[in-house]
């Protein structure tokens, strides 16, 4: 199996000291309008801690089941520093009855 995403895609802009904000969610569908509902924040990591948990959500999600109306799952890394002006570290979502991660634009 195969995994896809995009990772380290900012290092070169990326501060020593710099913290993380992970997001999941799932996006469900109603009544034909697509909503997001976060179901997990994780703020202020550091670089080690980010990664690790990044890996660890995307091995969780890949199997959790979704909601009657889920259509995907979404996981975003943002910079702490800029997580108000949505700069993106790394973005996978896995679709419903998908098990790889896919590289999605935001």
């Amino acid at each position: 199996m195969r995994d896809y995403g995009q990772t380290n895609i900012f290092d070169h802009v990326i501060k020593e000291d710099e913290t993380f904000v992970i997001v999941v969610q799932e996006v469900t569908e109603q009544n034909g309008q697509l909503q997001k509902r976060v179901l997990r924040e994780y703020p202020s990591l550091k670089m080690e801690g980010m990664k690790n948990l990044f890996e660890h959500l995307r091995d969780v999600y890949r199997d959790e089941a979704f909601s009657a109306r889920g259509k995907y799952f979404d996981i975003t890394v943002y910079t702490n520093e800029d997580y108000a002006g949505d700069n993106i570290y790394a973005h996978i979502k896995r679709y419903r009855n998908s098990k790889e991660w896919t590289t999605a634009s935001k």
